[in-house]
């Protein structure tokens, strides 16, 4: 079992997404952002929390520069890379994490739990397993394509685009059709669609560590709510 249950996450998942459609100030927002980056220390995944801490101070630093050359050309340029795409970051860090730490069977549990419906529980389900399984594919063409002398780094792969485009990215497309249709039918054969009532053998607790660290996520979100009346 994680330190953190599927029901905190739940929680990340509607701050990040209302952060969307406010306009916060650079300090509280980097703040909110090391909040982010924190779950992925307390689950283990130090060097990624740690990568993930360096974007979020690259993107405030660069919003503060922003700020000081609010009229010239460079200034819209770093306006609209740090301010307007640093909008869309605490999304980023809440998928990271969740895609990276989530198991599939909580998520189920999570949405069975709360009565979601079944056309959105099965492709929840088949988007989670989605992904690691085409990056792995992914892994696996360019490895075969290094071996024939193709796309060898990643400036061979700029440098030939349509190469790039023949060996790796269409066999990745194709596969990843198939791959879908898969992982769709294997979640129905395993009766996911099934509307009789569903057991879970996954332990899920709301931990003394949940209620820390979805306290603290509130006093920030009334924080972003307060400052967002306040500037309106």
């Amino acid at each position: 079992m994680t330190p953190i249950s599927i029901y905190t996450r739940f929680l990340l998942v509607i701050f990040a997404n209302a952060l969307i459609f406010v306009t916060l100030p650079t300090p509280l927002v980097l703040a909110i952002n090391i909040y982010f980056c924190s779950f992925q220390v307390i689950v283990g995944r130090i060097r990624k929390g740690q990568a993930w801490l360096l974007v979020c101070l690259v993107f405030a630093l660069g919003a503060s520069l922003a700020m000081v050359f609010p009229e010239n050309l460079p200034g819209h340029y770093l306006l609209f890379l740090f301010v307007g795409v640093g909008r869309i970051l605490p999304l980023v860090l809440v998928a990271a994490f969740m895609m990276g730490t989530t198991k599939v069977s909580e998520l189920v549990y999570l949405l069975r739990k709360i009565h979601a419906p079944q056309w959105l529980v099965i492709p929840i389900s088949v988007l989670f397993r989605f992904f690691p399984t085409v990056r792995h594919d992914y892994a696996q063409i360019r490895r075969a394509m290094k071996f024939r002398g193709i796309a060898v780094t990643t400036g061979d792969m700029v440098r030939h685009p349509m190469r790039t485009m023949e060996y790796i990215y269409v066999p990745l497309l194709n596969n990843a059709t198939n791959v879908a249709s898969d992982l769709t039918s294997a979640a129905l054969t395993r009766g996911i669609g099934d509307p009789g009532p569903k057991t879970s053998i996954q332990r899920i607790a709301f931990t003394g560590l949940d209620a820390l660290m979805c306290a603290l996520g509130l006093v920030l979100m009334g924080c972003g709510a307060y400052v967002a009346m306040f500037q309106a």
